[in-house]
């Protein structure tokens, strides 16, 4: 009998569907790992000071301060066990307490209408104070008429009635306790405090404390 000419292909096929199927096989299992070892790592945050923030010169000031990105928090040690970095950033703080207090007192149609310079503190800076926030203690946050950071030399009336106490030291400036225009030095992972943020009827600076009238000594 002569032999059929795809006889010796009909033997070989098998093999080859073999090895086809299993490297089908592999590389199915190697895009599978892969896509489980990226959803297991963790996502790291961008810092705020990279990301443009999407402020209008056109809002003011209470609705600037509630959808401004404040400065960077890091996750620290707690963070090590999750499988970030110590300097890993975790998300920012914001102002959204410093908002809800002023409309609490009902100062917020204040801050729409008149052109003030307001020292801003964050969330966490709210967290921290202990005491009764009252409106004679957010008035002590408000200055009337534009201030610049890079202009200010002496104390600052505010509409509380007393005055911000001014203090130069180390090349900083202060008012009160409060640094104003904290930044990090160089590649360093400090925090950025917003300033000289333009508001549509002022500036906002922003601070990591919350100020009390009468309660700054210079002693």
């Amino acid at each position: 009998a002569i032999p059929d000419e795809h006889e010796g292909d009909q033997c070989a096929d098998p093999p080859r569907q073999i090895n086809m199927a299993r490297s089908i096989m592999l590389l199915s299992s190697f895009a599978v790992a892969s896509a489980l070892v990226v959803s297991s790592m963790p996502t790291r945050v961008t810092s705020s000071r990279s990301m443009a923030s999407k402020i209008s010169m056109n809002m003011d000031i209470m609705s600037t301060a509630a959808s401004l990105r404040g400065p960077d928090i890091f996750w620290g040690a707690d963070g090590v066990a999750q499988g970030y970095e110590e300097s890993d950033i975790k998300g920012q703080d914001n102002f959204g307490k410093f908002c809800q207090a002023v409309s609490a007192a009902g100062l917020d149609q204040t801050l729409r209408s008149g052109e003030y310079t307001v020292f801003v503190p964050t969330d966490a800076a709210f967290d921290d104070f202990k005491g009764t926030m009252t409106a004679d203690i957010l008035k002590y946050h408000v200055v009337p008429g534009r201030v610049p950071s890079g202009s200010i030399s002496g104390d600052l009336q505010t509409l509380n009635g007393a005055s911000l106490t001014y203090r130069r030291y180390v090349r900083k400036t202060f008012l009160d306790n409060a640094m104003i225009g904290i930044s990090s030095a160089g590649a360093s992972k400090g925090q950025n405090y917003p300033t000289d943020v333009q508001c549509s009827n002022g500036l906002i600076h922003a601070i990591d404390m919350v100020l009390v009238p009468g309660e700054f000594s210079s002693v």
